[in-house]
């Protein structure tokens, strides 16, 4: 059994749904000794939502060429501008409509084809975009770094004005003051690459910090470049790791104190900064981290369950910092290091507000994770490494509220939390973000009174915005969000869905160990929430627990008929189980149909099934066909009395672009009550092949009928879900007719955005 339940357990799990669950911000409330599952009474949930009601709600997911990392925004909030190193690109976005986001023109940042932004930010009147560019140093090539300064007024023709030379390998950047007190602080890093790229740590050339007067941008004089050293600090300190080698990796400016806090991650320490004489900076304070302790609550094992049981000490080693209000900051706690000698492990899995005496004022501990699990969002393969990995943090106000953003790197997430008492700050909400946010602003000063939230993702090369709704954020019953009623129906993966009539289930593929079903609870639906209640646990007869790769389900009068993708040829296996989870028969492809394909070692198989409503026939969906060489899928037919089996050939869409790489096929077969099978044919596009790359993400149907032996199938196009969704997610493999409208969700590969969408009738 796996981790997450004890043994005694029964196979069927299920957990009555808790208002204050329901509620939607019950986690929000709990004290700092509740656990997170435990929830509020259902009373004060209410009471909360009746208080503040402000949410949020994604209303774009745009896709873009290149990497998008760093994001900002001109202060009339009109502009986004986000850095793409691999291109060596500034990209520009208009967002006069925000749901609407259109691309600008780029502007290449590069010296002589040379050089990769690595931060971006806006001056305070929106005449200048200020970008620090990386000048393709290594260890051995002490190359110095820029500040190449655009004058961004006409967003459709940006004009370079300045460039400023500053250390080797700058990374992020902050802007202080105004015209002529205007400085940009940047994080020299100077990592010292290897050829593999790896960051060294031996302090050859330390990193430092670099404040850069930037006057003459508005006719002042010029004050050139303030070097701040942090090696002497950092020795001082007696949990430095590398004191030799600083590495200050992000920069946050307050404003009102003139005050600068700047992370030094593989230290896990902080540097904090007076910056109120505009002539020279003075380093305050060095402040080490610290660490968390973990007990009983954390999953150090990448085994394939999710399970926060373990204990553990986890140094903080903050990546981004933001101030959070006048003396204290938040902290993203990622980690970037290795164990240490005391078996410490590096990243702390949270947040943590500091005040800037180093003392801590609120610590997240086990509570971010605990969110991600219950809405499907925590990477299990990084158990042993750094867990759900914080990355960025950005603060606002938004509706009169002081708000929190944190985004999750491996778990493709941006926590919402109400800050109106700092020791104890209240979760609002879990947003979905594109693959591995590393970019995050706020964008609350626009003419128009609408405010925003940006994430820019960097595996996927995409940008999600979002919208504050003062009220409340409308409640969306076309993609409503999956929820667990408990962590102890960890989820993710999605690769199929079937429905009963009343309710949805859903199964994973190999992502989890032991195989299972989730019920999904439609009940909340109008709301914009989907609950999984149950897991029903798939065991042998003889009690041991079922581990194959389900990858499609059919509900039938007396149980499931699951289909379960092999590594080849002959591990494809159809498997029926009882309503309580329980093998009851394993079917493979007769001999005579395994020999139709290219070869038994090919890996292409069975990818959904679907059952005729008495259950005696079952339409399977084989993604790549006999031959992957070929341009084709197959459906099997199996009319189980008679133990038939018949195939057709249903012809792919190729990729317009790299038919190769971004190859086709299907992902699920669906039958409906007029005698049609819908299938969903999808290319590799998407997801970490690129969001721009989406391109075939199709409902199809073939008349059942038509499945006779030999035939090349005829289609008809039902959705595009591309054109008609802007569904930019690679793995789209889970659909069900259920209650006369057609359901759509993607396999988020255990973790990330698992977007459920219902595209209307079939």
């Amino acid at each position: 059994m796996p981790t997450s339940l004890p043994p005694c357990r029964p196979r069927i799990l299920t957990l009555a749904l808790s208002a204050a669950l329901w509620a939607g911000t019950a986690l929000a409330a709990a004290p700092a000794t509740t656990p997170a599952h435990a929830g509020s009474s259902a009373q004060s949930a209410q009471a909360a939502q009746t208080a503040h009601k402000g949410s949020f709600a994604m209303v774009a997911h745009l896709a873009v060429d290149g990497v998008a990392e760093i994001v900002a925004a001109t202060p009339n909030g009109m502009t986004l501008l986000y850095t793409s190193a691999d291109l060596g690109r500034l990209g520009l976005i208009d967002i006069a409509n925000p749901a609407q986001p259109v691309l600008l023109p780029p502007v290449d940042v590069r010296l002589g084809g040379v050089g990769e932004p690595t931060s971006v930010a806006v001056t305070p009147d929106g005449r200048y975009a200020v970008v620090a560019v990386r000048l393709d140093d290594d260890v051995d090539n002490p190359r110095r770094g820029l500040l190449r300064v655009y004058d961004i007024r006409n967003p459709q023709a940006v004009r370079h004005a300045l460039d400023v030379t500053v250390g080797i390998g700058p990374d992020s950047l902050a802007l202080v003051g105004a015209g002529r007190t205007l400085r940009a602080v940047v994080a020299i890093e100077d990592e010292e690459t290897d050829a593999k790229g790896d960051a060294t740590l031996g302090g050859k050339r330390p990193g430092q910090i670099d404040v850069v007067d930037l006057q003459a941008l508005y006719g002042g004089n010029t004050n050139g470049v303030q070097t701040i050293r942090l090696t002497e600090a950092l020795k001082a300190l007696p949990d430095a790791i590398y004191p030799d080698d600083p590495q200050p990796e992000f920069v946050s400016i307050q404003h009102a104190t003139q005050q600068a806090v700047v992370s030094l991650q593989e230290n896990n320490a902080i540097a904090i900064l007076d910056l109120s004489n505009p002539r020279q900076a003075k380093l305050v304070r060095m402040l080490s981290a610290g660490s968390v302790v973990r007990q009983g609550n954390v999953d150090l094992a990448k085994d394939r369950e999710i399970a926060l049981s373990g204990s553990a000490t986890l140094r903080r080693e903050p990546d981004a910092v933001a101030w959070v209000a006048p003396g204290v900051f938040a902290t993203a706690n990622e980690g970037d290091g290795k164990k240490g000698k005391d078996g410490s492990l590096p990243g702390a899995r949270g947040f943590t507000l500091f005040d800037t005496q180093g003392q801590v004022v609120f610590e997240t501990a086990d509570r971010t994770e605990r969110q991600a699990i219950l809405h499907g969002h925590y990477p299990d393969s990084r158990s042993a490494a750094k867990g759900v990995e914080m990355e960025s943090v950005a603060s606002a106000s938004f509706g009169g509220q002081p708000h929190l953003l944190v985004g999750s790197e491996r778990g493709s997430f941006v926590e919402v939390y109400r800050l109106n008492d700092l020791k104890q700050p209240s979760f609002v909400q879990l947003l979905p973000t594109g693959i591995s946010p590393e970019g995050l602003t706020t964008v609350t000063h626009r003419a128009d009174g609408l405010q925003l939230a940006v994430t820019a993702n960097e595996k996927d090369d995409s940008l999600n915005i979002y919208r504050f709704y003062p009220q409340g954020a409308p409640a969306n019953p076309r993609e409503p969000q999956l929820v667990a009623a408990s962590e102890k129906l960890a989820w993710g993966a999605l690769s199929g869905l079937t429905t009963d009539g009343q309710y949805l289930y859903a199964v994973p593929d190999n992502a989890f160990a032991h195989s299972r079903i989730w019920r999904i609870h439609p009940g909340d639906v109008a709301q914009g929430r989907m609950l999984i209640d149950q897991a029903i646990w798939l065991t042998e007869a003889n009690g041991q627990p079922l581990k194959v790769d389900p990858e499609g389900i059919a509900h039938v009068p007396d149980g499931f008929w699951i289909a379960s993708e092999g590594a080849t040829v002959d591990g494809n296996e159809l498997i029926k189980v009882n309503a309580s989870g329980v093998v009851q028969q394993r079917v493979k492809l007769p001999a005579s149909l395994q020999a139709r394909f290219a070869s038994p070692k090919i890996v292409t198989g069975f990818e959904g099934v679907t059952a005729s409503p008495d259950g005696q026939t079952l339409y399977l969906a084989i993604q790549r066909g006999f031959d992957p060489a070929k341009p084709q899928a197959a459906i099997v037919k199996w009319h189980i009395p008679s133990d038939t089996w018949t195939t057709a050939l249903y012809p792919l869409v190729q990729h317009s672009r790299d038919a190769k790489q971004f190859w086709s096929g299907l992902s699920e077969i669906q039958l409906t009550a007029d005698g049609r099978l819908l299938l969903i044919e999808r290319d590799k596009g998407g997801g970490e092949g690129k969001a721009i790359s989406a391109e075939i993400k199709r409902i199809t149907s073939v008349p059942a009928a038509d499945i006779t032996e030999g035939r090349v199938l005829t289609k008809t196009l039902v959705r595009d879900l591309r054109t008609q969704h802007n569904y930019l997610q690679e793995k789209a493999e889970g659909m069900v007719v259920f209650n006369g409208e057609l359901w759509v969700v993607n396999d988020n590969d255990g973790a990330g955005w698992t977007r459920l969408i219902n595209v209307g009738k079939p």
